[in-house]
């Protein structure tokens, strides 16, 4: 059950880390724990979408917890034949009755959510940096935007990139905060103060 407090005022701290060569398209990989955990404490309607899948990890987390799922990514990866291979930037102008859960390429996290928004009638749920908030311009846009919760991980997940868990790596002891930020097309429902949690393994 995830802990509650008031309003989200700071985020917290972030801590770089520089164990691996960054990759080119800024895919790295969550442990598992950190979606099914996500899946546990947070309730969908409708099927879940990863559009930027990797090898399809929050899709199988989805599944696991009885939700039909998608998944897609730009890039073609033989190894991942069930991950379709899809160009979530030239998605029409259109909403579907879906929820998008994703880890997205961080450089482009905000152009990513802004379609996210767009397309997903129902929930649009992004693990980020949990500094993400910070930012005078980033958060004057947040404050237009439903969104509703921001959960951070705990403890902190490492997140190496894909080739290196592709290859067998072993991914050490976290050093950057991450959080889930969901937002929430609820009918109805006016702008609110996001409020905090936590999501432990």
């Amino acid at each position: 059950m995830t802990t509650e407090t008031q309003p989200l005022r700071g985020p917290l701290r972030k801590r770089e880390s520089h164990l691996w060569r960054r990759d080119p398209l800024d895919w790295y990989v969550e442990p598992e724990w950190c979606s099914e955990r996500l899946f546990e404490m947070e309730k969908f309607e409708g099927p879940i979408w990863d559009p930027a899948a990797g090898t399809g990890r929050i899709a199988h987390s989805a599944e696991k917890a009885g939700y039909k799922a998608h998944a897609t990514d730009i890039d073609s990866r033989t190894y991942a034949p069930h991950v379709l291979q899809l160009d979530f930037w030239s998605m029409p102008d259109r909403a579907y009755p879906i929820n998008i859960v994703s880890n997205p390429p961080f450089s482009l996290a905000e152009k990513f959510a802004q379609i996210a928004l767009r397309v997903a009638q129902r929930k649009v749920v992004l693990l980020l940096p949990a500094n993400w908030v910070q930012g005078d311009k980033r958060s004057r846009w947040l404050e237009t935007t439903p969104l509703r919760r921001v959960l951070f991980l705990t403890p902190r997940p490492s997140m190496p990139p894909g080739a290196v868990v592709v290859s067998g790596g072993k991914p050490g002891n976290g050093t950057t905060d991450y959080a889930w930020f969901i937002w929430s097309h609820d009918p109805g429902r006016g702008p609110t103060e996001p409020r905090i949690g936590w999501c432990r393994r």
